[in-house]
């Protein structure tokens, strides 16, 4: 029984008995549309159901719900069931159910009573208009097209419109008028819209045919350019978010010389640059080029380390010229510990960036990328010269390759959103620390080791400290080029190409730390996953190692089957997770108590193996203060202190 058990009245702990009383519906946030005719009211139909099995199946039921979710209490009710009207707004319910044996479960959410009815639009079915000349242009409004609109919350009034060419963006469109010249003329399709106050949108198709009965607005009175090409990484796959660079002049000798520089940035894989109006009979020469920013520290890992290090020992030698590029982050065109030292600088957080290289390079493809060493095959752009211009061209096939500097695997972002690198293709692995009680001022050195013994290859991490409970003084058993300390944070990595084998009496490395109040090591340590992702190598078969994700464990709390890790964040303000590593499926019980013994919240799930999280919401508590948290997963249990802020 741990240290808060020992200290908690006898009933208290005889209290903590097996579930009893659970909700049977999902008791999560509810949506309602307003009635037909109002803007005001909206019909609400709630019901939440529990089970018990203390003997009796009879469960009193009630709610208070808080109009407008401001803190104040408008409604209570013995009811099982809610069915009346209620304003537009988001209101808050807490249901409450109680067994004859005194068991009650609580929960609570919100309902919201919404404008779900979009305005009504009835549009003309088309538009027909003559060139004016000499401008060569024709014009409309959106209000040209719309028979009538209307809506059952706004007034007409204050309805927004808009229109745009058919394909030609995405939502509400912000041009009202639309122009077309004389390279438009024909068939012509665009979209009018109309927009709410609650931001509801509708939209019909349309058309306008531009005529140029005279002939006297020709088209062709200048170029239209186009390039067209794809990003994509070494391994073929989609690079999206990033930038294409046009400088386009004139060359020496034009009647009038010009330079001009356009930019376009890519959303999706594939890009087409259109330079119009550029003007016949002269020379030109344009060049393309591929930008992206990002992260420095995007897709770059220890793991990259490991396979530098693999490399330079010649263990697995890079097969590709871009990885090549990816790892020579000082320029100097080969690969060396140098590169391994500014890559270990950037992971432990002593640089922002690299100092000689930006975070992206986009280069044309080579036709040899096996060639490894051959890093002036590279070249980063596409120089087109045009002579004589006298027709709309098309450029094709102007492709580019992205290599993020540092990341040797190819983990990065390739769309800009994180998520990337949170790919493993091995289990977790623990690192494992005693756990201890340390008094006010006392000092102790953490041993961090292997649960299970493995061979290694390399391993990365950042420790955080409560600063209200402990504060790290140093690290044991690393150099001090494979840690750094950020305030109450320390990152530690090691890799070794060649590997090393330890089990777990083998120390892993040490950290000294200092007790600022009374506390357990457990409750002052944690890994911070968000600056550092905690990672661990180990050597596989083909030569390639298994990436890992890394589970800190403290003490004893485990068993054959379950390891439990405690709450994280604690103290909760919003939500808290219990992680829980399973060698095999099994249903967990997640129940939280009071200070007298009584049960506020019981979930039962359904686990299966490898490392789940329980997720509970700081709302699920009846308020602020200290409880008693309990998880059993068969025969193993973990129990412990939640405090809620």
């Amino acid at each position: 029984m741990n240290r808060l058990l020992l200290s908690l009245p006898l009933f208290l702990v005889q209290g903590l008995a097996a579930q009893q009383l659970s909700w049977t519906t999902a008791c999560t946030d509810k949506t309602f549309c307003l009635k037909q005719n109002t803007c005001t009211q909206g019909e609400v139909f709630l019901v939440e159901k529990a089970v018990t099995n203390c003997g009796s199946p009879f469960i009193n039921y009630s709610y208070k719900i808080d109009l407008n979710n401001d803190n104040v209490i408008d409604i209570q009710s013995s009811a099982d069931t809610v069915s009346s009207s209620f304003a537009k707004g988001s209101h808050k319910i807490v249901w409450r159910a109680t067994d004859n044996c005194g068991n009650v479960a609580q929960c609570t959410y919100l309902f919201t009573v919404k404008d779900c009815q979009p305005p009504s639009l009835l549009c003309i079915n088309g538009l027909t208009q003559g060139l004016d000349y000499p401008e060569c242009q024709g014009s409309f409004t959106a209000s040209q097209f719309i028979l009538s609109m209307s809506d059952n919350c706004t007034p007409t009034n204050q309805l927004q419109i808009g229109m745009r060419k058919a394909g030609d963006g995405m939502g509400f469109p912000s041009q009202t008028t639309l122009s077309f010249g004389s390279c438009e003329k024909g068939f012509n399709s665009i979209e009018i819209w109309v927009k709410d106050g609650n931001g509801l949108t509708n939209q019909c198709s349309n058309y306008v045919l531009i005529q140029d009965g005279n002939n006297d607005c020709p088209c062709n009175l200048d170029a239209d350019l186009y390039f067209n090409g794809c990003a994509r990484t070494a391994a073929n796959k989609r690079l999206a978010n990033y930038k294409i660079k046009t400088a386009f002049e004139t060359l020496s000798g034009a009647a009038a010389p010009s330079s001009k520089n356009y930019a376009q940035t890519i959303a999706d894989s594939c890009y087409t640059l259109h330079l119009d109006k550029i003007p016949f009979a002269e020379n030109y020469k344009a060049t393309i080029r591929g930008d992206r920013s990002g992260g420095p520290a995007d897709g770059v890992t220890t793991y990259d380390l490991v396979l530098i290090s693999k490399h330079i020992l010649a263990i697995e030698p890079f097969t590709s010229v871009y990885q090549m590029v990816a790892a020579d982050i000082n320029k100097s065109n080969s690969v060396t510990t140098f590169d391994i030292v500014e890559i270990r600088k950037l992971i432990l957080g002593i640089y922002d960036t690299f100092p000689l290289v930006p975070a992206w390079r986009l280069t044309r493809a080579v036709a040899n990328p096996s060639q490894v060493a051959n890093f002036a095959t590279l070249k980063d752009t596409y120089q087109i010269t045009l002579t004589n211009l006298v027709n709309d061209l098309t450029f094709q096939n102007l492709d580019f390759i992205g290599i993020k500097y540092g990341d040797v695997n190819g983990t990065a972002s390739l769309t800009g959103e994180p998520g990337a690198g949170d790919r493993y293709n091995a289990p977790p692995l623990l690192f494992h620390a005693e756990d201890r009680w340390l008094e006010p001022g006392e000092t102790a050195t953490v041993n961090f080791n292997l649960a299970e013994p493995a061979m290694l290859e390399g391993w990365q991490l950042a420790l955080e400290a409560d600063p209200s409970r402990l504060q790290i003084l140093g690290v044991e058993g690393l150099p001090e080029d494979q840690f750094s300390m950020h305030g109450n944070e320390l990152r530690a990595l090691w890799a070794d190409g060649a590997g090393a084998f330890f089990d777990p009496q083998k120390t892993i490395f040490g950290v000294k730390v200092k007790a600022l109040q009374a506390t357990r090591l457990s409750e002052g340590l944690s890994l911070n996953s968000e600056n550092l992702r905690p990672e661990v190598y180990t050597s596989q078969a083909n030569g390639a190692p298994d990436r890992h994700p890394m589970l800190l464990h403290f003490g004893a709390n485990t068993d054959a089957n379950a390891t439990f890790f405690p709450p994280h964040p604690n103290p909760v303000a919003t939500e808290t997770s219990f992680e829980i590593l399973l060698k095999n499926p099994g249903v967990g019980q997640l129940e939280v108590f009071d200070l007298n013994g009584r049960r506020v919240f019981s979930e039962n799930y359904d686990l299966e193996t490898g490392l789940q999280t329980l997720l509970l919401r700081a709302s699920a508590l009846p308020g602020k203060g200290v409880f008693v948290y309990r998880i059993r997963v068969g025969e193993a249990v973990l129990q412990g202190r939640l405090v809620r802020v």
